[in-house]
């Protein structure tokens, strides 16, 4: 059942020195799993239908070495939860190319720490994130850039998906990096997505032109580069295409 109070968007609509603004709903806070439902407590942590049957329990790495290091990281890192001392605030940077695997993972911890744990968090794929933030002023509600960025910055856990599919401009350099440091300095977790290999500066520069990849650096810059190290345990992940294996499957499914 949708809240009463912002309808199930996530934001209710104040008055304040005869002003509307649109701030987050106390329901971003109040519905873990077990509250309204775990489909109502999926639906506050943001994430897209498509992606609510994740788990870690039907993530499948099949034969391959990478793929099972990464299902027994992500289950570490769930079993330590919350990380204390030095390492509160740790997040995981999974990097791999496309259909490895590495929003299940993401999701999945994002769940199970809901389901378990009553962490709240929410999930933003970084296109829909820049045009949220870009489109962010509203001249009826008063919405304001730091406004919609509020909840992102403040959420306990964020799982931020596809980082570096835009080349960055200096404005969405500059806003990322507020939202990452923010969380950085405040000790909230992080968990990252990305089709870019990370390697130092250095490495990437070296590189051979013919066969290189482009890297992590070269798309969001050194300095977030640089922070997302000390937020982040890197996991990298190699594995099969699963979407494309999929697309063979359905293709072979019509011809029937």
């Amino acid at each position: 059942m949708a809240c009463e109070r912002c309808d199930g968007t996530g934001f209710e609509i104040v008055e304040k020195d005869g002003r509307e603004y649109a701030r987050p709903c106390a329901c971003r806070g109040s519905s873990v799993a077990g509250d309204d439902g775990p489909e109502a407590a999926l639906k506050v942590a943001r994430i897209p239908p498509r992606y609510r049957h994740c788990t870690i329990e039907n993530f499948d790495p099949g034969q391959m070495p990478k793929l099972l290091s990464a299902l027994q990281k992500t289950i570490a890192y769930i079993g330590g939860w919350p990380h204390k001392g030095d390492r509160e605030g740790l997040g995981l940077l999974l990097t791999g190319s496309n259909g490895v695997g590495k929003t299940h993972l993401a999701v999945a911890v994002l769940i199970k720490l809901l389901e378990t744990r009553g962490v709240r968090g929410q999930f933003w794929d970084f296109h829909e994130l820049i045009r949220e933030i870009r489109g962010s002023y509203d001249p009826e509600t008063k919405t304001t850039e730091l406004q919609v960025l509020e909840p992102v910055v403040e959420a306990p856990l964020l799982v931020l998906d596809d980082l570096g599919a835009w080349k960055m401009t200096d404005w969405m350099n500059d806003t990322l990096f507020y939202i990452l440091n923010s969380r950085y300095l405040a000790q909230r977790a992080t968990i990252i997505t990305t089709n870019y290999p990370d390697v130092d500066r250095e490495k990437a520069l070296a590189a051979d032109p013919l066969t290189r990849r482009e890297y992590l650096v070269e798309r969001i810059g050194q300095r977030l580069r640089s922070r997302l190290m000390e937020m982040c345990v890197v996991v990298p992940m190699e594995g099969t295409d699963h979407r494309r294996a999929k697309q063979d499957g359905n293709r072979f499914h019509l011809k029937v």
